[in-house]
């Protein structure tokens, strides 16, 4: 019963991350570092033939959207189509790690893929806001 309790109390810990203080739906689901992707430069998530896209607008009353789901496959490429109202950066929380670096003004995509299942936050550091939570199914 003792491993039992200490095992749900380190996993509470581990999920608590670098999501404190975050509003919207999801806010307090921060993911575990499980899956693995590759990035190269390419932001309403939408399925597509060719994976799945995210629109993400960055303003000065914060990003949009916040805390969603969203839902990928092993391998899928997910699309972050970033516009930028102000200086920002969009981490993905994944091994390795993605960072966006967006001045005001800026239209940036990047395509990924994640190798692992998991979930996989999407943040905006000035705020400290989970823009997405990427649910990674096998």
């Amino acid at each position: 019963m003792r491993t039992t309790v200490t095992g749900c109390v380190l996993g509470m810990l581990l999920l608590a991350g670098c999501g404190a203080g975050e509003d919207g739906p999801d806010a307090s689901a921060t993911p575990t570092p499980a899956a693995t992707l590759s990035g190269t430069p390419s932001t309403s998530a939408t399925p597509d033939a060719e994976g799945v896209t995210v629109q993400v607008r960055l303003t000065t009353d914060g990003p949009q959207p916040r805390g969603r789901r969203v839902e990928v496959k092993v391998g899928e490429p997910v699309t972050l189509d970033v516009t930028s109202e102000v200086a920002d950066e969009v981490h993905v929380h994944s091994d390795p790690e993605v960072s966006i670096d967006v001045q005001p003004g800026d239209s940036v995509s990047r395509t990924f893929t994640l190798d692992r299942p998991g979930q996989v936050a999407v943040e905006s550091h000035a705020t400290h806001a989970t823009i997405v939570q990427l649910v990674v199914r096998p």
